[in-house]
């Protein structure tokens, strides 16, 4: 899902994962809290609901440090009130975030799932025990519709979200803003 953009972008695409998957991906195997990559090599790292996965996500989040480049840019988007899925270990608050991304210049803090869509959650959970999980995906997308109209009247996100997004900056590197 994020291969296309990635390359879209300028970008040469990386998957790590543990395990092959039937698909082909990842493309990488191998272990958040080991990299296998040098200091300062990497322009942007993206965790997308991973970091509650991770048994030690602190040692995680320092492995993304070192293998960024300074300027290089970490996006991040974790659960905060969301259903158990799996082999969850964690969740996130602000405060939280905050704590763990310490080291890092902020760039960008969102809610892009809130309350409608916490709701929907809930719904759909019910939804699916009744035989009528058919309905997940419209129930996503209008959900998804009317908090990104409350969202957009919002300078933080609220305490009271489904989940973040987090952009941050190793410090150092260009002071344009822009990543090499």
């Amino acid at each position: 899902m994020l291969r296309a953009p990635a390359q879209d972008l300028g970008y040469r695409y990386l998957n790590l994962d543990l395990t092959q998957g039937p698909t082909g991906e990842p493309t990488l195997i191998g272990d958040a809290h080991r990299l296998p990559f040098r200091d300062d090599v990497i322009d942007v790292v993206v965790s997308k609901e991973t970091l509650e996965h991770f048994s030690e996500p602190a040692v995680a989040v320092a492995e993304v440090f070192r293998v960024l480049k300074p300027g290089g840019l970490l996006i991040i988007l974790v659960p905060f009130m969301h259903p158990f899925h799996g082999n969850d270990l964690y969740r996130y608050s602000p405060l939280g975030l905050d704590h763990l991304l310490r080291r890092f210049e902020p760039v960008s803090f969102d809610s892009p799932l809130w309350i409608f869509t916490l709701a929907g959650l809930g719904i759909l959970e019910v939804l699916k025990r009744i035989g009528l999980g058919a309905a997940a995906g419209a129930m996503r997308e209008m959900c998804a519709r009317l908090d990104g109209f409350i969202m957009r009247r919002r300078a933080r996100p609220a305490g009271f979200a489904a989940a973040y997004r987090v952009v941050a900056r190793k410090p150092g590197g260009r002071s344009d803003g822009a990543v090499t």
